[in-house]
């Protein structure tokens, strides 16, 4: 009777126990839940944010990209302005540069074009013998002298064949015209003109210069 007893109590003893075991490891599963629950709400909570963070970081890049595109525009419309400005100081002094060169031309035209689709000529120059076509730019580079004579140049006289019988010279013209610039576009038989620190015109090429006669 006794052993059984012991038993009992023994069988009890571990029943309260494992109870107890129960009860804290679900004290503990609660605790991780919790815990679980909380770290959620903090990853959903950062979530958020870092949609908004992206949200408000393509908004400011729509903000950035529209203002490089209002700058290339605005931009465009200075080299615009600042290219008639040199068209117009070439134009007005033309034959007076020229003039000091010895030669004379007697016409001096703006923006000559055979038609409305096509690009214009920028200055051209007449006398008896001789027609001066001139292309100007703000800032005159090689690749602008090259073009100029590869591809403008020789279409002059074939799409205004009244100045066929006429001596072709040609002109570059820039408001900022590098030495080096000057000297690549004499090599190439071209008169360069560009602006006086007073803010008239001339011509750059060396006194002893003989222009290329190009058709």
């Amino acid at each position: 009777m006794s052993e059984r007893l012991d038993r009992i109590e023994k069988n009890m003893e571990e029943l309260f126990r494992g109870i107890r075991e129960l009860r804290e490891f679900q004290k503990e599963t609660s605790q991780q839940i919790r815990e679980l629950r909380e770290f959620q709400m903090q990853t959903e909570k950062e979530i958020r944010e870092l949609r908004e963070s992206q949200k408000e970081t393509e908004n400011f890049l729509k903000e950035v990209m529209r203002g490089i595109r209002e700058l290339r525009i605005q931009l465009g419309d200075i080299g615009l302005v600042q290219g008639e400005i040199g068209e117009e100081l070439f134009y007005r002094n033309l034959k007076s540069m020229f003039k000091k060169r010895g030669m004379v031309f007697n016409s001096v035209r703006r923006n000559l074009r055979k038609s409305r689709d096509d690009r214009e000529y920028d200055i051209v120059a007449t006398n008896g013998t001789q027609v001066l076509v001139v292309e100007v730019k703000n800032k005159l580079r090689r690749r602008h002298i090259d073009q100029f004579l590869e591809e403008r140049l020789p279409e002059f006289k074939e799409k205004f064949p009244q100045y066929k019988d006429k001596e072709l010279l040609g002109a570059v013209g820039g408001l900022v015209v590098k030495d080096d610039v000057a000297r690549y576009a004499e090599r190439k038989g071209l008169f360069v003109l560009t602006q006086t620190d007073e803010g008239g015109a001339t011509i750059l090429n060396k006194e002893r210069f003989k222009p290329k006669v190009f058709g």
